[in-house]
């Protein structure tokens, strides 16, 4: 399933509402859309934080102030790139490794690097493999790798 998710932009009044703790721009949840007025998106930002968790607030405002992007309900991480960005980047080992999948199958469970989920579809039929399901995973991290 694909969500539609949004940053608020920097110039925007409210900047501030789509900042984590550590003041870096998260992407926000939109609970509504209305198709007439000039706020059309409805965004749950965040008022604050309480005890470490933050406290949400719905606010309308304006397809101008927010950077919208659509992605893979269970994706675990997020790039945007320009389509030439996007090209110069298939062939490179950084950009084409960047999640990790589990395809299960009947019979094995294999673990494959891609850069998204049809690319890692395209991969698992390469290797031959049929009646599998496909999910990403959480990537190795360095102590992992040792054990």
């Amino acid at each position: 399933m694909i969500i539609l998710k949004a940053k608020i932009k920097k110039n925007s009044v409210h900047f501030k509402k789509g900042l984590n703790q550590a003041g870096k721009s998260v992407w926000l949840t939109i609970s509504g859309f209305n198709p007439q007025g000039a706020h059309n998106f409805k965004i749950k930002c965040i008022k604050g934080f309480e005890h470490g968790f933050a406290v949400y607030q719905d606010v309308w405002m304006n397809g101008n102030d927010l950077i919208l992007k659509q992605f893979e309900d269970k994706q675990l991480s997020l790039d945007i790139f320009s389509k030439q960005e996007e090209e110069e980047n298939k062939q490179n080992p950084r950009y084409f490794n960047q999640r990790r999948f589990e395809v299960t199958t009947k019979n094995e469970k294999r673990y494959l690097h891609a850069p998204d989920l049809e690319t890692a579809k395209k991969v698992a039929e390469q290797y031959g493999l049929s009646h599998y399901q496909i999910t990403q995973v959480a990537r190795l991290n360095r102590n992992e790798l040792e054990d």
